[in-house]
This record gives structure tokens, sequence and C-alpha cells, in this order.
């Protein structure tokens, strides 16, 4: 075992843009610090039933994280030619009462109640492609789609929108702005769009993804109605749907559980009864939160909206791919829904500190904050990028991490794990994505400071992926995201993590030659 000295002299390089903010840090990192807010437009098929009002209260208990540019009431395939925006005008009504508590909690990060009124559109009150066809018969656009150019026009920064009904204002958006603009003009359009959709509810999603392939969609495929099949159903679908069996606590999604922790105050009260299954829409929410483990980027990368891949080599529809998670049970289990699941504590419990938030004009010790986590010196929400050699020993220090409410750093727990699927290239991730060794530093209690172990070239350096269209393996070394998981000591208590991605170096001989990877036959 190496001394502690010896680990301090193996500290890794860190990338240029986190050397500067490091070498800049002079003072504690700030709890309110919110890196660039993603731009997200919500598209909800609200009074289908009752999930989407579920989903609208959660989305504004968080709206510090997010700069919300549109709510647009939709049709979907059970909700063919009505909107009904204002449901949300309600709703939003219900936050503004309780805005003033929110704001002491957020740091004043919250948006003001006339902001979000003036977003509240609607989309065409038509079935999926039949806004498409009225554009092209010389019809007006409707509010809401306009709404969405206006929205993707108004910065150079991504659009998330997010589909929580059907796609036809998308739909109509895009044949608006083709039928208007140049192509290279379209293209540039396109490319700053990202879709989540909750599956396709109409028939304009397919035609999006068919139509505009620039568009990063996020959407899962399986056959129509068949929402089981989902990973978003991992939100709180096991019940009704029969899946993972004793994996996910369904304890968190209950009726009693809502009632007791969410169905509070003012807006807690505009959270309707559970019926089928609990806010199947919110993933597509809690995607693009900046918790420190999501990337809205990086699909691939998995966070409590779940993990998704392209379904085709270079394209830019993603959809669901598996994790292996130790269930409840105690059991392993491998699924799409377990992408989501697997988060259920962390965003269950930070809904229900969000609500208390609401209830209490002031920080105490009836309410709990989000812990602030820092390693190597670094703040924010972002990963931690590093260049590793094989074979070398990696400090991730994090003691100068702390909780919100007490400032101290001996009342968290620290957790780091080994997000392995994710550079896996095949279903057997066991074949070419070894586990880090990961030792605590003894001399730092509570496992804020630890050494990871990287693998020898011979592991790290294996050429993880066949390239079957050409008569070559490429030569490359593995990417390692390990994830540092914190939580605060209140009730109840509060998540942040960091992600902090390892990427091996090539060794100069390997660079020239490669070995077989081992891989699955079809």
């Amino acid at each position: 075992m190496k001394s502690t000295s010896q680990w301090l002299t193996v500290l890794p390089i860190l990338s240029a843009s986190l050397s500067t903010l490091a070498a800049h840090e002079t003072q504690r990192c700030r709890p309110w610090e919110v890196d660039r807010k993603p731009r997200v437009f919500i598209l909800s098929d609200i009074c289908n039933e009752p999930d989407d009002a579920q989903s609208m209260v959660r989305l504004l208990t968080h709206a510090d994280q997010y700069d919300i540019r549109g709510l647009v009431a939709t049709t979907s395939y059970w909700l063919n030619d009505t909107t009904v925006p204002d449901e949300i005008v309600k709703i939003v009504k219900s936050y503004g009462s309780v805005l003033d508590n929110l704001q002491v909690h957020g740091h004043g990060q919250y948006p003001t109640e006339e902001h979000l009124l003036s977003v509240i559109k609607s989309g065409p009150k038509s079935y999926g492609l039949a806004a498409v066809d009225a554009i092209d018969a010389g019809e007006q656009i409707s509010d809401g789609a306009q709404l969405l150019i206006d929205a993707v026009d108004a910065s150079s920064e991504p659009l998330y929108v997010q589909a929580w009904g059907g796609a036809n204002t998308i739909a109509e958006a895009l044949r608006y702005v083709q039928s208007k603009r140049q192509h290279a003009e379209l293209v540039q359009f396109c490319e700053k769009m990202r879709v989540y959709a909750i599956s396709d509810q109409d028939n304009a999603g397919a035609w999006v993804r068919h139509e505009f392939p620039q568009i990063r969609y996020i959407a899962s495929v399986h056959s129509w109605n068949a929402y089981g099949l989902a990973a978003w159903s991992g939100m709180s679908g096991e019940g009704f749907y029969g899946f993972d069996d004793g994996g996910p606590n369904s304890d968190l999604t209950s009726d009693e559980w809502i009632k007791t922790n969410i169905q509070l105050g003012a807006l807690g009260k505009s959270y309707p009864d559970i019926v089928f299954i609990m806010e199947g829409d919110s993933p597509a929410m809690l995607f693009t939160m900046q918790n420190g483990l999501n990337a809205p980027e990086h699909p691939e990368w998995g966070g409590w909206g779940g993990r998704y891949a392209p379904s085709s080599h270079g394209g830019r529809h993603f959809a669901d791919t598996a994790d292996h998670v130790r269930g409840k049970s105690g059991k392993t289990y491998m699924s799409n829904h377990a992408t989501i699941w697997r988060w259920r504590q962390a965003y269950q419990n930070e809904f229900a500190a969000r609500m208390q938030w609401t209830l209490y004009d002031e920080r105490d010790a009836r309410t709990s904050h989000p812990p602030v986590v820092v390693v190597n010196g670094s703040c924010g929400s972002q990963p931690v990028e590093l260049e590793v050699d094989a074979g070398s020993s990696v400090v991730l220090d994090a003691t100068e991490s702390y909780d919100a409410d007490s400032g101290k750093n001996t009342a968290l727990t620290f957790s780091w794990w080994m997000y392995r699927e994710i550079t896996a290239t095949q279903w057997q991730v066991r074949w070419e994505v070894p586990e880090l060794a990961t030792r605590r530093d003894p001399a730092v209690p509570g496992g804020s400071k630890v050494v990871v172990e990287i693998p020898s070239a011979d592991e790290s350096c294996r050429a993880p992926r066949a390239l079957h269209m050409a008569d070559e393996v490429k030569a490359e070394c593995q990417v390692y995201h390990v994830i540092l998981e914190v939580s605060g000591p209140g009730a109840p208590p509060m998540t942040r993590y960091r992600r902090v991605i390892l990427k091996v170096r090539l060794p100069e001989q390997e660079a020239q030659s490669c070995g077989s990877p081992r891989h699955e036959e079809l």
C-alpha cells in the first residue's frame, strides 16, 4: 500500500479549463452556484391523465434549476383534438402563492409567476401530422409552435424540448421553418434542438426523426402504446406494468408516500392522486437537472432521466439501453427501467425536501438543502475530466465538500462507485470494462478522499471497439466514469454528485498495434 505522501505525488493533470477554475478559487464554493441553466421547453397533454399535472408540480418545485422557455399544452393519442392550457395556469398560480418561500431556499433563482404565465401557450388542436397538413394548406401556425420557434432562435445554446404528450407542436414548428428558410438555416435550427419524448404518443414523432435527422431525439422504441417496455416507466411503473419485481423501492411511489410527502400546502394541493403510474413524464424533466450527475449533452452517460444510446452508428436517435443495478431484494437486475429506478431514493427525497421549502419562509431544522460537492478543488456541477496513465494511481479528494445547512464536512456521507456500462460497447460489460480498485485514504475519515488504481495497459487499452465497416480494429484506451455520491444529514437527505471522467492515455508503443478484443458473436 502506498503512503499518503506517495499518493500526493501522483495527482493527475486536470484539463486546462478545470485547472484555471481551481486556480482562481479563493473562497469556499457557494451553495447556490449553478452552472448555466439549461433552456427547457415543455409540451404536455395535460388533462389526459393525472401524471402530467404531477410532473408539472415537480417541475415547478425544481424550477430554480432551469431556464423555462415554454409551457405548451398539446394533444396526444389519448387527447386527440383538445388542449388545456388553463390547467397549467392553475398550477402556476399555486406555485406563485408559495414562490416567496421557495426563493428563500433557492437563493432567488426561481422564475417569477409572471414569466411562467407569459410562456403558457397552446399547440395545434389536432392530432399528430394534421398539424403539418395545416401548415402545408397555408393555415396559421399555433401559438405554441411559434413560441417554440422563437425559443430556438433566441439563443445559440441548445433548447431541451420535453414531449410529455404528442410531438405535433414540434412537427408543426419544423414544417413552418422548413417552408420559410433556406436549407442551411433549417439545419442550423434543427441542430440546436434536443428532444426527449415520453415515447411516441402520436404519429408526428417518427416523422420528425425521419425528416429532420439533425435533431438529437431521445425516444424509447417499442410497439404502439406498449409503454411498459419503455425506460421512462422505471420512474414508478413496476407495479402497473409488472417488471423488475423486487428491484425498485415501490414504497417511494405509493399513495401513502405521496400523501405524506408531496400533497402538502398550496402547491401540494395541485398534485393529483395517482392513476395508472406516478409521473411518467418526469424523467424528461429530471434528465436536465444540474445535480452533478446528469449530462444533458450525453444521454449515454446516464442520470436521473435514464441512460440512452444511439440506435444506429453515428445516428442522432437515442434509444433505451440497460444498467446492472442491485435492487431492494439484494439481487442484481439488468434492464432499461433500472437506468431510472436506480436513482429513485434520491429523486424522491429531492422532491419531498423541496415540498417542505414551499411551507416555510426560513432555513431552519424543518428543511434540508443539497450538499456542496467539490472534487480536487473544482466547484460546480460539470464533470471533472482527468487524463491518466495506465497503471497509475489517482487521488480524488472531496474533503472541501460541505453540508449547506451546518457548513461542516463531517455531516455528509460519501460513496464512490464506477459506472461501468457507459463505456461498454457490448452486452457483457465485464469483458471489456474492468472494475476499478478504489481505496479510502485512512488519514481522512468519512471516505471523502480516495485513491483509484488505473488498470494496466493490457486491461485499459485493449481495443474495445471492432470497426465492422473496416478491416481493422481501432486501438484506443478506456474512459472510466467514477461517480461520487454525497448525501446530507437532513430529513429527507438531499443528494448531489460529481462525475469524474478518467481518460486513459494510449501508451506510445500501443498506438502501432492492437490486440484482438473479446466480443460477442451474432
